[in-house]
C-alpha cells in the first residue's frame, strides 16, 4: 500500500493506520537524526516527536513531495532546534568492519579515523551538517536534499562543497600525520 493511500485512511479517521507510516520510515529517521545529533537516545526522542507532529500535521501535508521527504524535513528540523536548545554532542560510534580483523593496530587506525571524522562533524554548523549527512550518509540526491531542507538546489551544492571543504580542512592534520606513518 502506498503512502498516499495510508494518509488518506488516517485522514478518513483511521488513525491506527499510521503506525504504518510510523513502521515504514522509523528506521531511515532514525538512522537520520542519530547522524544529526549523534546521540542514539536523543534522536529517538526526536523521531518520536517528528512523527508525533507528522500526525498533527498530516491534514495540512498538501503532498507536493512525497510523505518521506516531508518527514526527513520535520525530523531535520527537530534536529536543529534540539541544537539550538542544547551543546551538540558527539556522534554515537558506528559498526566498525575492522573490529572483526584480529589485526589491533588496524582496529586502532580504524578507530582514530572514525574518531576524527566525528569530532570534524560535530564542529560543523548544524546546516553544513545536515547536507553532508543527507548527501554523502544517506545518498540523498541534491533535488531530495533541497525538498527536505527546503533550499534551492543550488544552496544544497553550494553547503555541501564548503562543508566538505571545512571537513577536509578539519581532517588534514590527521590526514598529514597517517600519510607520514606509512
Amino acid at each position: 500500500m502506498q503512502d498516499s493511500e495510508i494518509i488518506e485512511r488516517v485522514l478518513a479517521g483511521d488513525h491506527a493506520a499510521y503506525a504504518t507510516l510510523v513502521e515504514r520510515h522509523q528506521p531511515q529517521i532514525l538512522r537520520l537524526l542519530e547522524r544529526l545529533v549523534g546521540c542514539r537516545d536523543t534522536a529517538q526522542d526526536l523521531a518520536q516527536e517528528a512523527f508525533i507532529a507528522a500526525f498533527r500535521g498530516l491534514k495540512s501535508f498538501q503532498q507536493k513531495s512525497s510523505f518521506s521527504t516531508w518527514l526527513h524535513r520535520i525530523a531535520c528540523n527537530k534536529a536543529t532546534s534540539a541544537a539550538r536548545r542544547r551543546r551538540p554532542v558527539p556522534l554515537a560510534p558506528t559498526a566498525d568492519p575492522v573490529a572483526e580483523s584480529s589485526d589491533v593496530s588496524a582496529r586502532l587506525e580504524q578507530a582514530d579515523r572514525q574518531q576524527a571524522v566525528k569530532q570534524a562533524l560535530d564542529q560543523l554548523d548544524q546546516r553544513y551538517r545536515a547536507v553532508v549527512v543527507l548527501a554523502d550518509m544517506e545518498d540523498a540526491t541534491y533535488e531530495s536534499i533541497a525538498g527536505i531542507l527546503d533550499i534551492p538546489v543550488g544552496t544544497v551544492r553550494s553547503r555541501l562543497h564548503r562543508a566538505r571543504m571545512e571537513l577536509r580542512e578539519r581532517l588534514r592534520p590527521f590526514v598529514t600525520a597517517e600519510s607520514s606513518s606509512s
